[in-house]
C-alpha cells in the first residue's frame, strides 16, 4: 500500500469514532484559528514567512479529540544567480491533515498534542527575466503525502474561547524530486 492510501486509511480511521458518536451534537465542535510564522527546512530554503491555519475537532473521549485541518504557509523568496542570469523562486505550501489531538492532564502548558497524516501541495514558483530554461530545475509543483505533530500551550480551563501558542512541524516526501521538506511553524491560535 502507498504512503498515500496509507495517509486516508489513517485519517479515516481516526475520524470513523467521532462520526459514528456524533449523532447530531453539533454542539460539542469545537475548532482553532491560527496565524503565525513558518519555516522550511530543504536545500537552499529561504528564510520563512506567514503562516496561516485552521480546523474542526470532536470529542471521541474525554482526553482525545479527531479532527481535520487545513493551512497555508508562505515560506518566502530565494535569488539564484548562474553565470549572468538571475531567478527567483517563491516557496509556498498549502496542508490538508487528519488529526488526533490528546488533551494530557499533568502536562503543565501543554494542553494540546496533535499526530496525523497529512496531504502536502509544494509550490515553488520560478520567476526569470530571461533564461527560464535554465532555472527549470527550481520549481516545484507537487502533491506529496506528508505527516503533521503539534503542541498547543495554554490555559487549561474551560472556556467558550481560550487563546494559545501552537507549536507544530509538518513533514513532506516528494517523491518527484526525491527530497523531504520539513516544515515548522509557531502561531497564535484561538480555539473555541
Amino acid at each position: 500500500m502507498g504512503l498515500g492510501r496509507a495517509a486516508v486509511v489513517a485519517a479515516l480511521l481516526a475520524l470513523a469514532p467521532a462520526a459514528a458518536g456524533a449523532a447530531g451534537k453539533l454542539e460539542n465542535v469545537g475548532g482553532h484559528l491560527a496565524l503565525g510564522y513558518a519555516k522550511l527546512f530543504t536545500t537552499d530554503a529561504p528564510g520563512g514567512s506567514l503562516s496561516l491555519a485552521g480546523g474542526l475537532d470532536y470529542p471521541v473521549s474525554a482526553t482525545l479529540r479527531a479532527g481535520v485541518g487545513i493551512g497555508y504557509h508562505l515560506l518566502g523568496s530565494r535569488i539564484v544567480e548562474r553565470g549572468s542570469l538571475f531567478a527567483s523562486v517563491d516557496y509556498s505550501l498549502f496542508e490538508a491533515e487528519a488529526l488526533v489531538h490528546w488533551q494530557p492532564r499533568s502536562l503543565g502548558p501543554v494542553a494540546r498534542l496533535s499526530v496525523g497524516p497529512a496531504l502536502l501541495a509544494a509550490n515553488g514558483t520560478l520567476s526569470t527575466a530571461g533564461g527560464g530554461a535554465g532555472f527549470s530545475d527550481l520549481a516545484v509543483e507537487e502533491l506529496a503525502p506528508g505527516f503533521a505533530a503539534g503542541a498547543t500551550l495554554m490555559w487549561k480551563r474551560p472556556a467558550p474561547v481560550r487563546i494559545g501558542l501552537d507549536l507544530g512541524t509538518r513533514v513532506g516526501f516528494l517523491g518527484r524530486r526525491h527530497e523531504t521538506w520539513t516544515l515548522v511553524t509557531a502561531r497564535v491560535a484561538v480555539h473555541y
